[in-house]
Parts: C-alpha cells; sequence; structure tokens
C-alpha cells in the first residue's frame, strides 16, 4: 500500500519535493504564470462590471435602509418613490 521507499519523511525528510499533483505541487511556478493570471482577472472584470451595473439598475428600496448601504452612491434608483 502506498508504494515506494517510505525512509524520507519519517526521519525529519521534507516529503513535499516527491509530492506529485495536477497543479503542480507546492512548488509550482508555471511558464506565464503573471500574464495568465492577469487574463484571468481581466476575464473576471469583463463579466462583474455588466452584471454590477445591471443590479444597479434594478435595484430597488421600498423601504429606506436603517444604515448607509454603499450601493446608495450609485444607484440612481434610490430615493425615487416611483415603485
Amino acid at each position: 500500500m502506498g508504494g515506494g521507499e517510505h525512509g524520507g519523511h519519517v526521519n525529519g525528510g521534507d516529503f513535499r519535493a516527491k509530492v506529485w499533483s495536477m497543479s503542480g505541487g507546492p512548488y509550482c511556478r508555471p511558464k506565464h504564470w503573471r500574464r495568465n493570471t492577469a487574463f484571468a482577472l481581466f476575464g473576471i472584470f469583463l463579466v462583474c462590471v455588466p452584471v454590477a451595473m445591471k443590479s444597479a439598475q434594478l435595484e430597488q428600496r421600498p423601504h429606506e435602509p436603517v444604515r448607509p448601504i454603499p450601493s446608495q452612491m450609485w444607484c440612481k434608483n434610490f430615493g425615487n418613490k416611483d415603485y
């Protein structure tokens, strides 16, 4: 069960050098990781901004909130009593 030698980490050796995972293990530094991260963040931003704009457009508050809510700053519907 488990295969391979088991003596390396028993005496205080670092077992992480022998760990294999699909993501590359604990010391993973894939090529172009900064560029790929920037692409991923740009994609998230590209999706989230229209969703947030539509959410602010549709937001309605029939009752005045007890404490200030950040979305009141950019929501055009707040303050209108046209429900």
